[in-house]
Parts: C-alpha cells; structure tokens; sequence
C-alpha cells in the first residue's frame, strides 16, 4: 500500500510537472497546425491553442524548420508496456490487489504490478524506449506509472525497488516530459539515458547506486546528489545520499581461460587492495539478459560444480569496495566442453593398500562416453613409467604393477576417440607382504636342556621385520612371547620345562604379513640334578657306596681304575641313592654317580671318589649274584 501511495503521488507529480512544460516541434514542409493536432494532440480539435501560443498567422502555411512549442498537457499519452524478455528461476507476480501468479518470458505489464524473485532468479524486462533493465535475484519491484507521449518519442516510467538489485541500461530521456526514475524507500534516483545499478537492502534502510555511463540525480532528505558515470553514492534511512564515490576500476580477467574441458572449474583473478568482496555473474548471452548465476565472493575466485552444461558463457565481475558499492565489470567469454565428463573412480581407493601384483581398477561409467583412457604411473605428474590403455565402455579392469606407490586417472573418449578430462588422480600403494618365512630344519623340532634357546628362520624377500609368537600350546591361544625383530633369528628364554611351539610372521610395510609360517616345537627338558659326591667304604665283602640324591630316581653308578674313567670297570643303575657291590680285587678304584631321568638324559657326573682295596678275593664280577641292593 506504501509503494502503491509514494507512486500515485510521485506520478501525480510528474504529470505536473510536464503541465508546466512545452514541447519543442520542428516543422517539415507541408506541415499544417491541423495535421500536427491530428497526430500530437490528444484531442485534434486543439490545434488553435497552438497557433496561440505560438502566434501563428497562416495555420495551412508553415515554414520548414520552424520550432513550435507544444504544452505537455495536449499532448497525447499511452501506456507504455514493458515486456518480460527473459525469466530464470522463480519469479512471481500480481497486478494490483490479485493474488501473486508465475511470471513468464513474453508476459506483458502495463503498470501497478509488483514482481517478487526469489533465489538464483533473474528477470529481464524491455521498456517502450528500449530501455533495458533486469531484476535480480530476492528482490521486490512495483512498476508505477508508464506511460508514452504518443509520437513524441517520450516515455515517462516510475518505478519502486524495495528491496533486491537492478541493473539497467536506458535509453536517453527525451524532455520535458521523459523520464525514467527509480523510487526507494531511502532515495530516489532520476536518470537520463545511463548505464546503473541500484542496490536496496534487505530492511528497505539503505540504498546503494553505481552508474557506469551517464548520469543519475539521486534524492534524499531534501537534497539531491549528481552522481556521473564511474561514480557512486549510498544513502541510508532519514540521511541525504553521500557524495559520489570512485568506483573500482574493473578486475584483470585477461589471465582466465578461453576453453574449458573440466567439471567442477575455478577461475582465479588478480586480487585489488581496495575490494573487500566481488561480485562475479554468469549468463548465457552477451547481454546478460539471463543470469545462470550471481555470486558475492570474498576471495578473488569462484567455483562451480558440473552442472552446467557445455556451451559459450559469458563472465563478468567486478570489485565491491568499503562502502558496499560495485565497480566497473570486467567481462570475459569463454566455452565449456568438458562432455563427456570424466567417469568417477572407485577403487582403488585414494591412499588405499593393495596386497599383490593383480590390480584391479573400478569406476562408475560416465554419460556419453563411447570408451576409456586409463593412465597409471609412479609419479602424480604422469611423466617417466607411465602406462597408458584405451579401454571399450567398461567399468573395471585389471593391471599387473610391481610394488611401490602408484597413481591412477581416467578419462572419457568422446564421439571422435578423443580423450577429454582426466578424473582428479587417486595414489595407491602395491605393497604385498613377504612371503611366509621357512624355520630351517634344526629349528623345527628341538630338544634342550637349557631354557635358553635360538630360533631360525629363512629370510623373507621384502621383509622390513619379523613376528615371532611362542606358546605352550599348538593353537597358540596361551601365548608366553610375542616378540618383534629384524633379524633372521631369536634368542628366547622359556619358563618352564615342557613341550613348547614356535611360529614366525615376516612383516612388510605398516607391519602387514601373509600370516604366521607352520609352527615349530622343541621340548625343554632340563638334565637331571647332579649328584653329591658318593661316599664309599668296605663292609666285610661288599663295597658300599652312597650320595645325596633323590629316591625313586634311576642312577648309574660307574667305576674305573683313573680319574678319567677310560676305560670303565663296572656300570650298574639303581633306582635309589645307595649301591652295595661286592669287593673288587686289590688296587685302587675311583666311582663316580650320574642320574637318569625318563628321556634317558643324562646328569653331570657327581665328583668322583676313590677307594683303595687291599684284602684279595676272588674277582668281584664272579660274585654278580651276591649283589645286594637296597
């Protein structure tokens, strides 16, 4: 209703105005008052009026090249249609107090209709005069009064931005009665055939213009500002509009590109100190009818994904200073062929380890594509090692690489067999682990008397380390050791005497391995105690012999003539620490006692003792059966 209001009374005064005014005429030859009533006047019958106000004495003879003044308020008026050339997005709108419709290329407003765009919504309009004018995205515009003064060429246009952004290129106003003015809430801005923006905040609280040719008065609290072309104003709610401000000159876009044959694609310009922020605008046409997209970015760069599709475009961009207002555009075209896009690789996946030679390769097939470019290589630069396939319209294959990092794209042929853009690079490392190690054969199975042993194994081609697991069990599930080494062996000391088993992983890179080698086992069996040095004496016709040891234990009891036991006289086992053997001939003897255990082991010999027998018997191997033993 306050839009409605402020333009019925601003028209009202602009009727007034023009009241006030003439019309300059110039004449042609057979030009007659009455001829010029019939196609400039709106009722024809007035053309005395103007014969008066210019004192003309033969109405049928004018000369040629004469000026007539013409008052505005006899003049005829039209409307003035403005047309909807171009609609992207979602743009909606009602005429006077009817409900809100979709708005559409080709729909034609005649006056009070207001027009809502929502995000990422562009609408194009085209005025009597040629003027052109587009409304951005989330933006409210209400056209007044529009209205032609018949064949004069004059156009009288009001209209009201309440919020949101236009940008417009009008034609030249024709006096006294053309005009084109925009209403804000905060400001008016009248012009006179320019190039300018028109910049309305969101709360209606304040209004920025940029004019980029020509010329823009701007009002304001009573005071008005000429605002030239490469100038600027901004003026805020209850305030008169700032003096005109520079503004920035256009961004350098010489270094973008001409092609482009990748989706997504950034584009990078050269940053200006003096911009806090750009504005960057894409369409579709030269003349920017149809905006695809309208950016504010705080980096001198953009970004789009791949839904555009290929075709030409036409950029431009342009700085935002301190004040919020918009330089000079800086346009650049440019063409977009990157169909068919690259197709999306899969596996491999990035940074993934791969456990043998066989590689197989996946990725989802791309639209359009009539086959395949494969490239693997050592390096992300794709030089030295590079192999390269062409591949029918098939989504996995397999290659056969030796160990090391690798790095793979793809890229789609077209309908020529030419490749175009490759898929971002994914590396991958072929990394297989050391083959299973081999114990070697005295490793296998051993048998120890010391707790202390050293396991072996074969060296594993590629191995960095080796695992190696001890248990007491052959499923290793009571694990006693778990030890890491780099070497190809391993001195363990086991905790108990018993039956042990022993396995050996190789390790290659990250620690990954085939698994663990067969296992190996070896008994720990300790050799009996040593025992005591034996104590021996002569009782009548035995020699009794007798140490400290343990009972129900088997022993042998050895007897030589010298210390070094060679050769042995006499070997007897008992199952006990005592022997009683009958007497041997005179001479002087030497006894010595090794325990047995179960495994047949044999202890450390005991010290030995000797004994000298004097009285002479018979030999005492005779009297074997008198031996008693307890």
């Amino acid at each position: 209703m306050r839009t409605a209001q402020l333009l019925a009374t601003l028209a009202a005064l602009t009727v007034f105005s023009a009241q006030a005014a003439d019309w300059l005429y110039l004449t042609v030859p057979g030009d007659t008052l009455s001829g010029i009533g019939q196609t400039y006047l709106k009722n024809p019958k007035d053309w005395p009026k103007i014969q008066s106000a210019n004192k003309v004495s033969l109405p049928k003879h004018l000369p040629a090249n004469s000026r007539l003044k013409i008052p505005v308020e006899l003049l005829k008026v039209t409307p003035a249609s403005v047309n909807v050339v171009a609609v992207k997005g979602n743009a909606r709108f009602k005429r006077a107090d009817g409900p809100f419709q979709p708005l559409k290329s080709g729909d034609v407003l005649n006056g009070g209709e207001t027009v809502l765009t929502g995000l990422a919504t562009s609408v194009s309009y085209q005025f009597a005069d040629k003027t052109q004018l587009t409304q951005q995205a989330s933006s409210k515009l209400s056209f007044g009064r529009l209205a032609s003064y018949g064949k004069t060429g004059m156009v009288a246009t009001e209209i009201s931005l309440d919020s949101g952004r236009l940008e417009a290129s009008a034609t030249k106003q024709l006096a006294p009665a053309g005009g084109f003015r925009v209403h804000t809430p905060v400001a008016v801005a009248g012009l006179r055939g320019t190039g300018f923006r028109l910049n309305v905040a969101e709360d209606g609280k304040s209004m920025r213009n940029e004019v980029t040719e020509g010329a823009v008065a701007v009002s304001a609290q009573g005071q008005e500002v000429k605002v030239d072309a490469g100038f600027g104003t901004y003026a805020e709610q209850g305030k008169p509009p700032a003096a005109p401000i520079s503004l920035l000159a256009k961004p350098d876009v010489s270094g973008l590109p001409n092609r482009i044959m990748r989706l997504p694609f950034s584009l990078t310009w050269p940053e200006n100190a003096s911009a806090r922020a750009w504005r960057v605008q894409l369409s579709d046409s030269a003349d920017f009818l149809t905006l695809l997209r309208d950016e504010m970015v705080a980096q001198p760069s953009v970004q789009w994904e791949a839904d555009l599709p290929d075709g030409d475009y036409f950029l431009r961009i342009r700085g935002i200073d301190q004040y919020g207002l918009e330089g000079f555009n800086a346009e650049h075209a440019f063409s977009l062929s990157a169909r068919p896009l690259p197709p999306m690789p899969v596996k491999p996946a990035l940074g993934e380890r791969i456990q043998q030679h066989a590689i197989d390769l996946f990725w989802h097939a791309a639209e359009g594509a009539q086959g395949y470019v494969l490239q693997l290589a050592p390096t992300p630069e794709f030089g030295q090692g590079m192999i390269e396939r062409r591949l029918l319209a098939s989504e996995s294959t397999r290659e056969t690489l030796p160990s090391g990092e690798w790095h793979w794209r793809i890229a789609s042929l077209d309908a020529q067999g030419q490749p175009r853009a490759f898929s971002p690079h994914r590396a991958f490392r072929v990394q297989p682990p050391p083959a299973v190690p081999t114990l070697l054969p005295q490793s296998e199975q051993m048998v120890t008397t010391k707790p202390e042993v050293t396991l072996q194994w074969q060296a594993s081609a590629e191995a960095l380390a080796y695992r190696v697991q001890v248990a007491a069990d052959a499923e290793f599930g009571q694990t006693v050791a778990d030890q890491r080494t780099t070497e190809t062996s391993l001195q363990t000391r086991l905790p108990a005497p018993g039956k042990w088993h022993w396995r050996v992983a190789a390790l290659g890179v990250d620690d990954v391995a085939q698994g663990f080698s067969k296992s190996g086992s070896w008994r720990y069996q300790p050799l009996p105690l040593q025992p005591g040095q034996p104590q021996a004496r002569v009782e009548g016709a035995l020699l009794i012999a007798s140490w400290s040891g343990r009972t129900n234990t088997p022993y042998r009891l050895e007897v030589s003539r010298n210390a070094q036991f060679t050769p042995m006289i006499s070997s007897h086992v008992v199952h006990m620490p005592e022997a009683r053997l009958p007497i041997p001939e005179a001479g002087k003897y030497w006894l010595r006692v090794i325990a047995l255990d179960a495994e047949k082991q044999e202890s450390t010999p005991s010290p030995a003792t000797s004994i000298e027998v004097a009285q002479e018997y018979r030999p005492w191997w005779l009297l074997l059966p008198l031996i008693f033993v307890r």
